[in-house]
């Protein structure tokens, strides 16, 4: 490749099109650069009335241009790592303003050779448990040790034989980028609790939607915080099956680790509780605590990059992500954080749920906080035209969902068993620890439910209602994603649904999935089918929600994302969800649009493959589809 690079903006430009004859869904510009010489590409998704698929249109200058989006993203990635090396974006961008003495603190994650993981759709569980602690097991390409004297570097910290913490400066970045045995290197930002001290927490809060008093029972639910103490299980009457005692002594960070872990007791009183000491996902040790306890749901109350959060190359992402691939598939739950609409989300795995807040008044109505304003991602596959960079944002909806975590009025929160005194104020670090122990009453509720993240993740999208108006809509900020979650509803489907597969027989609340593979994506649609309740419900509507996996590279700072498509038939024709760069897509249909008795279809279109090719850990990825009438809005 030329050293003089001639750098060309390929733009994502979708119109506002009417998808078939129903709903008409306005996507956002996105843009990203690429070695094309003088050329700026227009990209349009549209449905073919002849295939029933989503298709992707490139004009150049007006004129049908024959070139593949996932080869352009591929030379786009070959481009940044040739400037970049295994420096993460940010921090490249950052080391060209350092002068040579300057240091800063960073993160090294160390290349790992390709894993195979066991499709769980064809293997038993001692088969997938078994495959996944071999995994575990696996080391890197080079080791610590050998990478600090390579170059050098005397003082390093290890969280396990791949990942290393340094202060490294200017010199030694510059040694390290070119490095074969790097996956990554990322800077280590300071963290922080994502709410303050709370005091009292009414009933209300922390058992959303009426779940029922023994949910949760038979799963192994984890919270990862700070340490808990002994005089607050005291006083609680719960004692974890494991925990960490707290050592830091700080009354804040144990008022906080405390407060999550009872928001999680509280919604989900017959679970199997562990804690912690850990405020990260993907240390070695953290990895094999999920493992070998067989950790089913779990969260953290943390942030992740303050208000510039990482992105979903973030070498914890990763890590959480493959967790998708391996026993025992647990869910994870994750605080969007209490910004406002400049800040971004700060969790943006693919493999989790990222939860915003809502307020639960004492007129059994739910409102929107006003520390619930997060602006979505920017875009994971190129950068938006209307703005700039990062400071723009893309077509993920984050928050997922919205979780009660402020309370109005109570005592349930006693002082004494937090240990010390604190303020009721907005946070969605016990809306974490809420959606986590809803997760696992999911998960209790039906054995179909069990090790498929997926699942949990569809139903709760599914069942969640609308707060703040409108329906889901992946072209905008996220202010209340699908909705507020109902515990109850999200517990019903989970024990009432149908399982279906392709082609099934026309059913009222179904769902269904499985792995796609490449071939997939230039076959037939996914089709399944529907059928409307006669009479149809009141005051609700149809709700139809697609997710999948990413297919993360551990170690590699790469997590692609394959895109896929939701098209839901209605009386009008079809209406779409068909983000860039999300893995949840949902379409909403009123009821007006749907005739009682009737049955319709749903299909799931692969758009664009982007399973990696070699250095892989699968060749392929799981989805889910699922579909049930929920309430038009929230009360």
């Amino acid at each position: 490749m030329n050293n003089i690079i001639t750098m060309t903006r390929l733009i994502l430009l979708v119109l506002s099109v009417s998808l078939g004859q129903g709903l008409t869904n306005s996507y956002q510009f996105l843009e990203f650069e690429n070695a094309l010489p003088s050329v700026v590409l227009k990209a349009q998704k549209t449905i073919n009335p002849a295939t029933g698929k989503v298709e992707i249109r490139l004009l150049a200058d007006g004129i049908e241009a024959n070139q593949d989006i996932a080869t352009l993203e591929a030379r786009e990635e070959s481009i940044r790592r040739e400037q970049d090396g295994c420096l993460g974006h940010e921090l490249a961008g950052k080391l060209s303003a350092m002068n040579m003495l300057e240091a800063v603190k960073v993160s090294i994650h160390l290349k790992y050779p390709p894993i195979s993981y066991l499709d769980k759709t064809n293997h038993s569980t001692d088969e997938l448990r078994a495959n996944s602690i071999a995994a575990a097991a696996v080391l890197p390409i080079t080791s610590l040790v050998s990478l600090a004297q390579k170059h050098a570097l005397p003082e390093m910290e290890s969280r396990g034989p791949g990942l290393g913490i340094a202060m490294l400066n200017k010199f030694q970045l510059q040694e390290l980028k070119s490095d074969p045995d790097i996956g990554s290197i990322e800077e280590v930002r300071e963290e922080s609790r994502l709410s303050p001290d709370l005091s009292t927490l009414a009933a209300s809060a922390y058992n959303p939607g009426a779940v029922p008093s023994n949910a949760g029972t038979g799963i192994r639910v984890a919270t990862f915080e700070t340490g808990l103490t002994s005089g607050f299980l005291s006083c609680l009457g719960v004692i974890p099956m494991l925990y960490d005692a707290n050592v830091s002594g700080i009354n804040a960070d144990i008022r906080h680790a405390n407060g999550a872990f009872r928001c999680l007791v509280a919604t989900a009183p017959l679970a199997g509780f562990y804690h912690r000491r850990s405020l990260t996902f993907d240390g070695s040790a953290d990895v094999s605590y999920l493992i070998d306890n067989s950790i089913q749901s779990v969260s953290m109350s943390i942030s992740r990059g303050g208000t510039s959060p990482y992105h979903s190359t973030n070498a914890e992402f990763l890590v959480m992500d493959d967790f998708a691939y391996r026993y025992p598939y647990p869910v994870y739950v994750n605080p969007s954080g209490n910004a406002g609409y400049q800040y971004e989300v700060n969790w943006q795995g693919y493999n989790g749920i990222s939860v915003g807040n809502v307020r639960h008044t004492n007129n059994s109505t739910y409102e929107m906080a006003d520390c619930t304003q997060a602006k979505n991602p920017p875009p994971i596959y190129g950068s938006c035209i209307s703005g700039s960079g990062a400071n723009c944002s893309g077509d993920r909806e984050m928050p997922y969902l919205l979780v009660p975590g402020i309370p109005y009025t109570g005592t349930d929160f006693a002082s004494t068993c937090l240990e010390g005194s604190g303020s009721v104020l907005c946070g969605t670090s016990w809306s974490a620890p809420i959606g986590n122990g809803i997760a696992a009453d999911v998960l209790a509720a039906d054995s179909r439910m069990l090790g498929w993240p997926e699942k949990v993740r569809a139903t709760m999208v599914l069942t969640a209602q609308n707060v703040d108006g409108g329906d889901w809509a992946s072209g905008t900020d996220g202010r209340d994603g699908a909705g507020v979650v109902s515990g109850s509803e999200a517990v019903a489907f989970a024990q009432s649904h149908t399982s279906v597969s392709v082609g099934n027989t026309a059913v009222e609340k179904g769902m269904g999935g499985g792995s796609l593979v490449a071939a997939d994506f230039s076959g037939a649609n996914k089709r399944f089918n529907y059928l409307v309740p006669n009479p149809k419900p009141s005051g609700k509507h149809l709700r139809v929600v697609l997710t999948w996996d990413s297919n993360p590279i551990v170690g590699g700072a790469s997590n692609p994302l394959s895109d896929v498509d939701l098209i839901v038939q209605n009386n009008g024709g079809t209406s779409a969800s068909a983000s860039w760069d999300g893995n949840v897509e949902v379409v909403d249909v009123s009821a007006s649009s749907l005739t009682a008795g009737s049955s319709y279809y749903i299909d799931v279109d692969p758009a664009i493959n982007r399973i990696p090719a070699s250095g892989s850990r699968t060749n392929y990825f799981y989805y889910m589809v699922a579909w049930y009438w929920v309430k038009d809005h929230a009360n």
